[in-house]
């Protein structure tokens, strides 16, 4: 029987309404020959697997890690380039419906996400989610980033959940679907919220 149901948060419950990704916007400006998806990772385990006392901090090491020098116009351009679209985040229309819904038929929610704590920050100055979700588990708690098996193993041991008691759902195959169900979980690849609604559908989870 399912008890948990746990999500990524980006592109599945939350957005940036901006029309650039800033890693690609970062890549560019600092014409860092590194592919798109390797400086992603690179992005994540920098900046979204520690507290950090300071973004000033945080984005040096991100400065060294992209082999650039780390001067104050370094720093200060990346921390622009990523404040300007945090500034923007937002969830989608169906959210918070989605949570409550799930809450009020008797499930556990959860939330498995690759984000900084400015990031975090954000989140909860701009949206109320995290009123919504039982068991929230951030990279930069745990100190890894999906797909690393660690964070789907936390989130079970926080929540006091079985694999098989628990589905994940999120927009990347790779990070939440592969990984989840490798160790047991069901798990649900997102890809708009019709599609979604049926997928629970087929575990007897009926949502508007």
């Amino acid at each position: 029987m399912i008890k948990l149901i746990a999500f990524d948060l980006w592109q599945t419950l939350a957005y940036r309404d901006v029309d650039y990704s800033t890693t690609s916007r970062m890549l560019e400006v600092f014409k860092i020959q590194i592919p798109k998806k390797q400086f992603v990772k690179l992005f994540e385990q920098t900046l979204q697997t520690k507290r950090w006392s300071s973004k000033t901090e945080a984005y040096t090491t991100l400065c060294q890690a992209m082999g650039l020098e780390p001067t104050e116009q370094n720093i200060t351009t990346l921390i622009q380039i990523r404040d300007q679209a945090e500034a923007q985040t937002k969830l989608y229309p169906y959210t918070i419906s989605l949570l409550h819904q799930l809450r009020s038929l008797g499930y556990k929610t959860g939330l498995v996400s690759n984000s900084s704590t400015f990031a975090v920050e954000i989140l909860k100055k701009q949206t109320n989610i995290l009123d919504y979700i039982d068991y929230p588990l951030f990279s930069f708690e745990i100190g890894v980033i999906k797909p690393d098996l660690k964070f789907f193993q936390t989130l079970l041991k926080l929540a006091g959940r079985q694999p098989q008691e628990s589905i994940m759902v999120g927009d990347k195959e790779g990070d939440d679907v592969e990984q989840s169900h490798g160790i047991g979980m069901n798990a649900i690849l997102f890809q708009n919220y019709e599609q979604l609604k049926k997928d629970l559908a087929a575990f007897s989870i009926n949502i508007n």
